[in-house]
């Protein structure tokens, strides 16, 4: 190592490009990893993107739910009241039937 570092310090050439060569590389180095981490920012800001949005969507489904649940109560609710209405009818003729026999 310490001719390794003579050799350099008496050629100052030669230590010049291996300083040129490293900071290439290393350059290179860190614009791959630069670029892999704008690629992986992007894939992840669309997925977060995508999540959001449907997110966004399930409350108006909800929504959605709770409407159709509304009509479908007040239309079962005016089938009961005839359906009510009905029985009460037959039991009232039914009574006056039974009145009738017993008289």
């Amino acid at each position: 190592m310490d001719k390794w570092i003579d050799y350099l310090s008496a050629n100052p050439v030669i230590a010049l490009a291996l300083v040129i060569v490293l900071i290439l590389f290393l350059f290179m180095v860190f614009r791959k990893l630069i670029k892999w981490a704008v690629i992986s920012f992007i894939i992840l800001a669309v997925a977060g993107g995508l999540s959001y949005n449907e997110a966004q969507k399930q409350p108006q489904i909800v929504k959605d739910i709770l409407k159709k649940g509304e009509s479908l109560k007040e239309k079962v609710f005016k089938e009961g009241e005839k359906a009510a209405e009905k029985a009460v009818d037959e039991l009232k003729k039914n009574v006056k039937d039974k009145t009738k026999i017993i008289d």
